[in-house]
C-alpha cells in the first residue's frame, strides 16, 4: 500500500495530510507534526497495532476494516508478584 503525506498550510490546527493513493475519499487523516504522520505510516509499513488515540483513529481511517483488524497486538505484559 503507497501513502502520501502532504503539507497544507490553509489547515492551521492540522496541517499534514496522510493520504492512501489510489483509496476512497475517506481514506485520509489530518495530523499536528510530520513526526506523527511517518510514525502512523512506520506503524502501517510494521503491520503493528497503535494503542495511542491519536494513531488509531488515523490508521483506522486510512485502512479498510479488514486489514486493521489484521495488525498484530502485543500482549499486555504482567509483572507477577511473588508472595
Amino acid at each position: 500500500m503507497k501513502l502520501e503525506i502532504k503539507f497544507k498550510p490553509t489547515c492551521e490546527e492540522r496541517p499534514w495530510l496522510i493520504k492512501r493513493v489510489g483509496g476512497k475519499y475517506e481514506q485520509h487523516a489530518h495530523l499536528r507534526t510530520k513526526k506523527d504522520a511517518l510514525k502512523v505510516r512506520n506503524l502501517i509499513d510494521c503491520g503493528k497495532y497503535p494503542y495511542n488515540k491519536k494513531y488509531k483513529i488515523a490508521i483506522q481511517r486510512l485502512l479498510t476494516e479488514e486489514e486493521f483488524k489484521s495488525l498484530d497486538k502485543k500482549d499486555r505484559y504482567f509483572n507477577r508478584r511473588k508472595i
